[in-house]
């Protein structure tokens, strides 16, 4: 303040213009000081315990759970812990934070009236000790105000909203029964239903041909008609439940086949393959469970669906080319009679014949194809009865299908080699007909899986009893499904993408099982939680607690003035001199520029 005379001379014409006025009330009232302290500390105070209540309101704020998660349903996306979420929207929440720093940059005025009592008193202070020292050239209405501002356009620069997937409390199989309708229809396993009991815990005689034939198959009292379990739904699944989709089942539209099982023209699950460890199993599988909803009107979000562990059956099937081994050979040349051709093979003695004649034995019998199981019995195989229980189960199959000549094949196929006679794979028989024969290896696994956002992730395969194996195999060894078998053999010559030889394993696979689905029922899900997606606000914790803190502790510094203001007003000497100090700042106060103010009350402290 530089030295004291020159301090006093802007106090000594204040001193002339109110003896001028002596009659004049006191610039400052009790009642200013309370609207000051209103407009000082109430303001910021509100939005701060409002933008408090945007976040830990429990209507408001969601609390990812990163609990949430199992082995075998595992969160699929980690949980922030920098950040908060809440429901409110990003622009109702920033559209509250920019009023703080609107509200700062106007109470400067009345915080520099609740102030000026302070700095009264300090002058007063000064006086007496003679001081020559300067009040400290500080604002701290301006620092508040300033850090306000900042905190505010920190939070709007890093708060947006954002869409997450939300997961529910992971339940069990006991307690997924008690979950209300639709949530209960979400049975996804799959299980050997009871009157299978009898196959699966039989031991069978020494001679197997009279033990009773596996429960999918029925055989009539007064004939010897063998049909398939449940043969309608059985072909139904054959005809409409084999699924060449693989994952992101979640995605599928289900209405269509949902309206197919209402009218009996689809079935409610399908055989779908997945490659698990470079084997591809081909299993039953319950695709509804999958589907995802819209429930946006119920506050879950666009996509609720859910995430499931649960049980089932599949079936992999390993085919290697035995063309040589089962002596198929090109035919003569010449003119073709094709209802008097001949295409013998010889696989082992209880498997030969003729691909030009129509197999004596079989429910369905095609020109061109047959097959056999079988066991090793001292070196050599032999046939077994429909009643033979092993796993995995081998098996011969031989075929000659009219198809592009093999050379051609041969050229067009990615698979090197495969028409190249020298590998016995595929053999030209001639007039545009293609042969080969395989030896295929089947095994039927115990499978637990997990689907999680529709696709498969946790995937335990374990072998089958060899009852459960007899069960899938009877319906493909008494003949069932050879026109199917035919017809790939057929296309997987056509469609050279992929070897012969895996194509027919994996249509072995698919065919077995939807022959059998007539006696596998739903079971209860082993785990399961509901997720859905829902658009939330993330709100960073460090700019949230940055804004915050300096609302309240502007509203705090507020109260903490006002009451000091209270005080030092009972001391006349400290009033006249407040009185003073108005008279001078008022008029610039007021002044709409902002700069201008902080500019003049900053020389007027340092005069």
């Amino acid at each position: 303040m530089g030295d004291t005379s020159r301090s006093w001379r802007p106090w000594r014409r204040l001193g002339r213009l109110k003896k001028e006025d002596e009659g004049a009330a006191p610039l400052t009232r009790k009642r200013d000081l309370i609207l000051a302290f209103a407009v000082v500390s109430l303001p910021l105070l509100v939005i701060a315990i409002i933008l408090l209540a945007f976040v830990f309101a429990p209507s408001h704020r969601v609390i990812l759970d990163s609990s949430v998660g199992s082995r075998e349903l595992p969160a699929r996306n980690a949980v922030p812990t920098a950040s908060y979420f809440t429901k409110i929207s990003p622009g109702n929440f920033l559209l509250l934070g920019s009023w703080a720093s609107n509200v700062a940059e106007l109470i400067v005025a009345p915080f520099m009236l609740l102030f000026s009592y302070a700095v009264a008193r300090e002058i007063l202070l000064q006086q007496s000790s003679l001081h020559s020292n300067k009040i400290t050239d500080a604002n701290p209405s301006l620092l508040r105000e300033l850090m306000i501002i900042v905190g505010d356009n920190w939070l709007h620069t890093t708060t947006y909203s954002n869409s997450l997937k939300i997961y529910g409390v992971i339940t069990n199989a006991s307690q997924n029964i008690k979950i209300p309708p639709p949530a209960q229809q979400y049975q996804a396993g799959f299980s050997a239903i009871d009157r299978c009991d009898g196959t699966l815990t039989a031991l069978l005689p020494s001679n197997r041909s009279s033990a009773p034939l596996p429960c999918s198959l029925n055989q009539t009292h007064d004939s010897e008609l063998t049909n398939i379990a449940n043969a309608q739904f059985s072909y139904l699944t054959l005809g409409k439940g084999i699924s060449q989709i693989t994952s992101d089942f979640n995605g599928l539209n289900f209405s269509s086949a949902e309206d197919g099982e209402a009218r009996g023209t689809a079935t409610q699950y399908q055989i779908v393959t997945h490659k698990h460890e470079g084997t591809e199993h081909s299993l039953f599988f319950f695709p509804d469970a999958s589907e995802e909803f819209d429930l946006t009107d119920g506050d879950l979000g666009p996509a609720f669906g859910i995430d499931y562990v649960a049980h089932t059956v599949s079936m992999a099937t390993e085919c290697t080319y035995a063309t040589q081994q089962c002596k198929m050979s090109r035919i003569a040349s010449g003119p073709l009679d094709i209802n008097n051709i001949s295409i013998p093979y010889s696989c082992y003695d209880d498997f030969s014949g003729d691909l030009g004649r129509t197999p004596a034995t079989g429910h369905e019998r095609a020109q061109g194809w047959n097959m056999s199981f079988y066991e090793m019995v001292d070196g050599s195989p032999k046939n077994i009865p429909v009643q033979a229980q092993a796993n995995p189960f081998p098996f011969y199959a031989v075929t000659a299908v009219s198809s592009i000549d093999l050379q051609d094949f041969q050229d067009q196929s990615s698979v090197p080699g495969e028409g190249d006679p020298a590998n016995h794979s595929l053999i030209d028989i001639g007039h545009g007909i293609t042969g080969f024969a395989l030896n295929c290896q089947a095994t039927v696994y115990d499978v637990t899986f997990s689907l999680i956002n529709g696709s498969f992730v946790d995937f335990n395969a374990t072998k089958a009893s060899p009852q459960k194996a007899s069960i899938i195999k009877a319906p493909l060894q008494v003949g069932f499904g050879q026109y199917q078998l035919y017809q790939s053999a057929f296309l997987a010559v056509l469609a050279n993408g992929v070897a012969v030889n895996a194509t027919m394993g994996r249509s072995f696979s698919q065919i077995a099982m939807a022959l059998a689905s007539g006696v596998f029922d739903n079971d209860s899900n082993i785990q399961q939680r509901f997720r859905y997606t829902k658009n939330l606000t993330r709100v960073p914790k460090a700019p949230f607690w940055f804004l915050v803190s300096f609302c309240l502790l502007y509203s705090v510094f507020g109260m903490v003035m006002t009451v000091t203001a209270f005080y030092l007003r009972r001391m006349p000497e400290v009033r006249e001199q407040q009185a003073r100090l108005m008279v001078e700042w008022a008029p610039e106060l007021l002044h709409k520029d902002s700069n201008k103010d902080e500019l003049l009350y900053s020389n007027n402290w340092a005069n």
